[in-house]
């Protein structure tokens, strides 16, 4: 899959920027107002993932693993691909990207179509403030394993796009197990999550300069 659609796709999915009806927020369930709250205090960490994707023009669907490095003062990287044929940098001087074996390209992260995005890889937008202000809480269904939410974007416009997230949240340690999303055109995108690693200064440098 291509940087330009993936992009796409996990712009629409990931706290996209946009205008709201004005009107008092509904409390959160209380485990996704914990998962929001410990976002904000998240360590560096290096998070294994595999994405799945469904069209209906597909007769299977797409697999590819990736990786996703998340740093405490908001720098992050994220790749796609075994070897990598996407990655994305921030390394809070610069926010730029690199396709297969192309040259690295600038991006700016204030432009409306990614500034979403890396607000939310660098865990600012994760926040319930954010949660509360651009989705509704559609359904939550829990076990001793998993809490099941499913949120659905506020803005009628966004949902022409973007039908739903359902997220899957473990109670016990506030980690988000998956993510899946269903698009309005009938294509869904799902990411699975491993274990977080942690990661050392040196390994922090190495990946935000390469």
């Amino acid at each position: 899959m291509s940087f330009s659609t993936s992009l796409h796709v996990l712009l629409l999915v990931l706290f996209q920027s946009v205008m709201v009806h004005a009107q008092a927020p509904k409390p959160l369930p209380p485990l996704l107002q914990k998962w929001a709250e410990a976002q904000k205090t998240m360590p560096d960490m290096e998070v294994a993932f595999r994405q799945t994707r469904s069209t209906p023009a597909l007769k299977e669907p797409l697999s590819t693993t990736g990786k996703f490095w998340r740093f405490t003062d908001g720098a992050f990287r994220w790749q796609l691909g075994q070897p990598a044929q996407t990655v994305l940098v921030n390394d809070l001087t610069d926010f730029r990207v690199r396709e297969v074996t192309g040259e690295w390209q600038m991006l700016d992260a204030k432009d409306a179509r990614y500034r979403m995005w890396s607000r939310f890889l660098s865990g600012s937008e994760a926040s319930p403030e954010e949660l509360q202000q651009h989705f509704l809480v559609d359904a939550v269904e829990q076990n001793a394993d998993v809490t099941a939410v499913t949120l659905r974007p506020k803005a009628p416009f966004v949902r022409r796009q973007l039908r739903q997230l359902d997220l899957q949240i473990s109670p016990k340690t506030f980690r988000l197990l998956q993510l899946r999303v269903l698009q309005g055109d009938g294509a869904s995108l799902t990411m699975t999550f491993s274990e977080p690693q942690t990661v050392s200064a040196a390994e922090k440098t190495r990946l935000l300069m390469r």
